[in-house]
């Protein structure tokens, strides 16, 4: 039994050992310098549950993150990237006039959340066929953005839009897997096609500072989310 156990892990360390080798040589580009741009509207889902405090986001965003890989081995590059993030909210409930002192009164409102997030990321290739990659990668960014809420009276009609009364930061965490497919190649630069699955959190966001009494965004304090991307890279 212990000879069988014993077997069983030298053929487990076999292969991990084989498969550390193998993939030490695959490109994770063709070219030594890329930038490419991920975007993507909606397809988030998140694993915080939605509730009257944070407002649902980030359910259906709109990502748009461009990225310059600037060093490569040939199989881990490193890239600097600038991520936004935004998303309007639309719900209805009680309001009161920030500032003012009034009661609350009732009201539909369409709430909106931005943040501009710049950061770091790396990737290692696994799969290399072809024109065809496949990687995996993690990021790290700080972020910074704001909220808006455009307010209108249910009873009256009147209509108050309110800025956060602060800036907001964020601290972000991505980890993701890549597949990116060459659609052209020639010996001076490359364009692939690309598409991204990841998590992604902000596990520290909100407001830098109190409002006191002053509108300052939703009651957001974490994200955690799975979601997608896709995008378009050009290699040189």
């Amino acid at each position: 039994m212990k000879y069988e156990k014993r077997k069983y892990l030298v053929w487990r360390l076999f292969i991990a050992s084989y498969f550390i080798l193998h993939t030490s040589y695959l490109p994770a580009q063709n070219m030594p310098r890329e930038i490419g741009f991920w975007l993507a509207v909606n397809g988030q889902k998140p694993l915080i549950a939605p509730n009257d405090i944070n407002r649902g986001f980030f359910t259906n965003p709109t990502i748009e993150h461009l990225y310059y890989s600037f060093a490569s081995n040939g199989v881990q590059s490193a890239s600097l990237f600038v991520e936004h993030l935004s998303e309007t909210r639309d719900w209805s409930g009680m309001w009161a006039n920030y500032g003012l002192g009034s009661k609350p009164f009732p009201a539909s409102v369409q709430e909106s959340l931005g943040m501009t997030t710049i950061g770091f990321e790396t990737l290692r290739n696994f799969i290399s066929e072809g024109g065809f990659r496949f990687g995996a990668g993690l990021g790290v960014g700080y972020g910074l953005g704001g909220a808006n809420a455009n307010v209108r009276d249910s009873t009256t009609g009147a209509q108050t839009n309110y800025s956060s009364a602060t800036l907001w930061d964020a601290l972000l965490i991505s980890v993701f897997v890549r597949a990116r497919y060459s659609v052209y190649v020639t010996d001076s630069y490359e364009v692939a096609i690309m598409l991204m699955g990841r998590y992604w959190s902000f596990p520290a966001i909100g407001p830098i500072a109190p409002g006191g009494e002053a509108y300052n965004g939703p009651g957001l304090r974490a994200i955690s989310e799975l979601g997608y991307m896709a995008g378009i890279a050009v290699g040189f």
